[in-house]
């Protein structure tokens, strides 16, 4: 791959073994697992040894013989898990991380001739894809009656630990344990194509008084193990006023400076870690196609673009916009004021707490079950792998918009495309608009009512707009009787309940946003869609063009939506890389127009916020269609 960036050193520390001969040695090991029968909700309380233990449990789910749903959940959890399964608690398995991933290893192993040895939480993200791929068991200084009872002969080990009685791999760190497994892969006859991001330190025995989402970090756990992705950790906590203050900014001088600030920190920690690993990849001959970031927006921060777009139409500023896309780009040599191609698609995982965030990863990994004569298939409403519908709620009232061509008799651009690319994929499609509450004579249903029925549907499109914190829903007329529905964080919450694996995108300004000074996070709509069953939720954290600018309804936010669903349905797209496509053909096709002569009516980068600012919260590899 052609990159620009400069070449950075990486300095691997392996021990005095060869990784030659290390492989040689585990291609030989054996492990013999007592496979879990059914999905484990693995419950723990809010300490980092726990966290550590519920890693170490993850090979025992997701490994080379197998998958099983694992979902972790740290006593915040406020939704019940339908998908058939046990509970058990860390605690019960020991008082100390030694004790606990000891017996979960005598519990779900009968034999472990390789087993990998960590010392604390973040060694334990990096090494449980490896440990997965091996089927392997991961311990905390285990003693010799463990290594013994397990048949242990190797012990592959992150740190110092010497494990008694049986040969050791040693990894120095975090670059040696990436050399180690992209090897592992290749010794298995495997390519590595996904990156996972995350910042453990949001489990920490004492939180940085700005995290505010908690132990989502242990989510890269299952995910890692599943895509057999290799581990980028770093404490990547951001400034919670500064990034949600610029969230929802219009431009100023107190916010200029504050993101100076955050340029100078967030945005270089982030992108400069991102960077590092991609390469590391990439540079060892692997085709890397995915970056899943997961954690919040202030653990794990958004890059935030400098761009102050204005929209003269309606005399709107748009200055600061927190993206993803430049995470997956190998490019240093821009500011990202211009929309710059991503390499990889990308994705994020975040959730109110750790069980929406795993229960999310088990209903994406096991998706095909919920199909008819999948074991999760009595869970899903009957047909929804069919069942599509566009949500019209930009149609009744406010004519002008999107600019003269905008009409309230019509469907809202793109909402008719959209139709149209569901019915050709296949789907039974449907269109629906709420009824009309400002006419006496109009018939139809209700806005709460109609959205909440958008849960049966597999595949959904919502038409809105939207402002910090709700997806604004037209219900009614222009004028003194004008009507909206605007469903908030708790109206999401609500009406919608998805019992089968949808996939949502949104048209509607800021319903992406995950930084906002908002009193709960239960007031945040992606957050709270992925509460209500999605396993991935699209739509923008800004204002867009499609909106504001003079060539409005029509812009590159239309158009990547309708080309998202042409590339994830009948192309057959992951979702990610679907949407990083339809990102890259809708700004191709409109960039040329913010250089008519008449650009004056807008500024000349106003497209600019279309593509990064749609964000998708999911797994980027998801697939809709085989």
């Amino acid at each position: 791959m052609q990159t620009p960036y400069k070449n950075i050193q990486t300095i691997f520390a392996l021990a005095a073994v060869g990784l030659a001969t290390a492989f040689s040695a585990v291609g030989a090991a054996e492990s013999e697992l007592n496979s879990p029968g059914e999905a484990l909700v693995l419950k723990l309380d809010r300490q980092q040894w726990q966290a550590l233990a519920a890693v170490c449990a993850t090979p025992a789910f997701y490994n080379g013989n197998g998958a099983v749903p694992l979902i972790f959940n740290d006593g915040s959890a406020k939704r019940e898990v339908a998908i058939p399964h046990t509970d058990a608690a860390v605690k019960d398995f020991g008082a100390n991380a030694a004790e606990a991933t000891a017996a979960i290893a005598k519990k779900y192993w009968k034999k472990a001739e390789t087993v990998f040895v960590v010392a604390d939480y973040e060694q334990s993200l990096w090494i449980v894809p490896s440990a997965a791929l091996l089927s392997a068991p991961i311990l905390v200084n285990p003693d010799a009656a463990t290594l013994q009872a397990l048949g242990a002969k190797e012990a592959v080990v992150v740190g110092d630990a010497k494990p008694a009685g049986v040969k050791v791999v040693a990894l120095a760190g975090k670059e040696a344990v990436w050399k180690y497994q992209l090897e592992l892969m290749k010794s298995h006859g495997k390519k590595c194509n996904y990156v996972a991001m995350t910042n453990p330190h949001d489990t920490a025995d004492q939180l940085n008084p700005n995290v505010q989402w908690p132990y989502l970090s242990l989510a890269a756990a299952p995910l890692a193990a599943y895509r057999q992705a290799i581990v980028q950790t770093g404490d990547y906590t951001g400034d919670r006023k500064s990034l949600h203050d610029l969230g929802v900014s219009l431009g100023g001088a107190a916010d200029k400076e504050k993101y100076e600030a955050v340029n100078a920190s967030s945005n270089k920690k982030v992108k400069d870690a991102s960077f590092a690993v991609e390469k590391f990849v990439v540079d060892s001959g692997n085709p890397l196609r995915f970056l899943g970031m997961v954690g919040g927006s202030v653990e794990l921060p958004f890059y935030i673009c400098d761009l102050h777009t204005k929209y003269t139409y309606w005399n709107v500023s748009i200055d600061y916009v927190p993206a993803e896309t430049p995470y997956a780009t190998l490019r240093n040599d821009v500011d990202y004021s211009r929309f710059v191609k991503p390499d990889f698609a990308v994705g994020r995982i975040i959730a109110d707490d750790i069980q929406d965030a795993t229960l999310l990863l088990a209903r994406t990994f096991f998706r095909k079950e919920y199909l008819p004569g999948g074991k999760y298939a009595s869970l899903a409403p009957a047909g929804w792998e069919k069942k599509s519908v566009v949500f019209d709620g930009h149609r009744l009232n406010q004519p002008d918009e999107g600019g003269p061509n905008a009409s309230p008799n019509e469907p809202f651009h793109p909402a008719g495309e959209v139709q149209d690319v569901f019915g050709k994929s296949g789907l039974k499609s449907e269109y629906v608009f709420p009824r009309d509450e400002t006419k006496k004579d109009s018939s139809g249903i209700l806005a709460p009512e109609l959205f909440g029925m958008t849960s049966s549907y597999g595949f959904v499109q919502y038409v809105g707009h939207g402002d910090p914190p709700y997806l604004r829903i037209e219900a009614g007329r222009t004028g003194k009787d004008i009507k909206n529905y605007l469903a908030t964080g708790p109206e999401f919450r609500k009406h919608l309940n998805f019992l089968a694996p949808t996939v949502a995108y949104v048209i509607g300004c800021n319903v992406g946003l995950m930084n906002a000074p908002f009193k709960s996070n239960e007031e945040f709509l992606p957050t709270s869609a992925i509460h209500a069953g999605a396993v991935a939720f699209m739509a923008p954290n800004k204002c867009q063009a499609i909106c504001f600018w003079r060539f409005a309804p029509k812009g590159p936010g239309a158009s990547q939506c309708i080309y998202f669903w042409e590339n994830a349905l009948q192309k057959k797209m992951p979702i990610g890389e679907a949407l990083t496509d339809a990102k890259w053909r809708g700004y191709q096709e409109w960039k040329d127009k913010q250089f008519a002569d008449d650009r004056g009516k807008d500024s000349d980068n106003a497209i600019e916020i279309d593509p990064p600012s749609m964000i998708l919260y999911g797994d980027p590899a998801l697939q809709l269609i085989d």
